[in-house]
């Protein structure tokens, strides 16, 4: 089954690199490659647990002390594959989830804040 969502680009807290270097080696499995430093931030219209109700999600946990556990849910933007996460222990809104890939996604899929986006999860 899939599960398409949309929701609008936004400016994260600029610490998404930090985290996603941490969890690179578990990104590579689902992303099937090396992940960008970065994450591309995405305001869903309702809280993520809501929206992706009835998807089952990949449970990450820490590589190490001193860091939190996330869901993450594959799924593939304009034909990029893609890993959608909620770290448990997010600073953001319910309606933020974070977006890991390959490739720095607001740049090769031209995006800035606010437009609309769609994911197709898996």
């Amino acid at each position: 089954m899939t599960l398409c969502i949309q929701g609008r680009v936004a400016s994260g807290i600029g610490r998404g690199g930090y985290f996603v270097e941490k969890y690179s080696g578990l990104f590579e499995g689902l992303l099937d490659g090396k992940p960008y430093p970065g994450t591309l931030n995405i305001v869903l219209d309702n809280c993520y647990n809501e929206v992706l109700k009835g998807v089952e999600p990949v449970i990450i946990n820490p590589p190490e002390p001193g860091l939190c556990s996330a869901v993450a849910y594959k799924g593939w933007i304009r034909g990029v594959r893609v890993v959608v996460l909620r770290p448990l222990a997010s600073r953001h809104d319910c309606r933020v989830v974070e977006v890991v890939a390959s490739v720095k996604l607001r740049d090769f899929l031209g995006v800035r804040d606010g437009d609309l986006i769609e994911i197709c999860i898996e």
